[in-house]
């Protein structure tokens, strides 16, 4: 009786800290994450640093990006995470690493007129929040950087024979870009009624079933 007493109380246990994590700390987090892009801070790093990043910790994707014309465009500190960045001003793109406490991700980010965007990611994070209107985001489970550029280049091209976008003619700097970008995630989120409950769902199952898809080109037509 004893240990049918005890199985029944750390099954209890587990229930309560299961239901803990679903419905208390997952929107904590989501609200705090919203918060933080409400006025975000990059720190350009000193030139001296972020050639040591360009040359030493992230030399293979420099290799890369020399080989495809892109130039280096500064390395930033937000938070824990230091980003790397690349541009190639033809196709209005930027290459980005993102050096953090949780690993190594890459992206690319194409900038249409209209403020209309693109970005195709490698981490799962990318897909927790819906995208504001004109932003089309998909992230794949692809570490090398050429297949990963691949699937973004196929993307814009699809993008501008179906939608008729057209590449950015004044290209932004990428501070001011990432900035106005991180605002109007926090704008539009905040905009949901009910967002860090919500964000239960989006965490487990949206971000999820979103991983390894390209984006929506249906949705894309409809979007406005």
């Amino acid at each position: 009786m004893l240990a049918n007493a005890n199985l029944i109380n750390v099954l209890l246990l587990l229930a309560v800290m299961f239901v803990g994590y679903l419905f208390v700390l997952i929107p904590i987090l989501i609200y705090y994450a919203i918060q933080h892009m409400r006025s975000p801070q990059l720190i350009l790093m000193p030139e001296e640093e972020a050639c040591d990043y360009y040359t030493g910790k992230c030399g293979s994707e420099s290799e890369w990006a020399r080989s495809r014309q892109f130039q280096e465009a500064g390395v930033y500190r937000w938070q824990q995470n230091f980003i790397l960045v690349w541009e190639h001003v033809e196709s209005a793109t930027y290459f980005q690493v993102t050096l953090s406490p949780y690993g190594r991700f890459h992206n690319f980010t194409t900038l249409f007129v209209d403020d209309y965007s693109l970005l195709t990611a490698n981490d799962r994070e990318s897909l927790i929040f819906p995208a504001p209107p004109r932003r089309f985001v998909q992230s794949f489970g692809i570490e090398q950087i050429e297949p990963l550029y691949e699937k973004h280049a196929s993307a814009v091209e699809d993008l501008i024979r179906i939608k008729h976008l057209e590449l950015c003619h004044e290209f932004p700097e990428f501070e001011e870009s990432y900035l106005a970008s991180m605002q109007r995630q926090h704008e539009y989120v905040r905009s949901v009624m009910f967002y860090p409950v919500r964000g239960i769902w989006w965490y487990h199952i949206d971000r999820r079933s979103r991983f390894n898809r390209p984006i929506d080109l249906q949705q894309a037509v409809l979007d406005n």
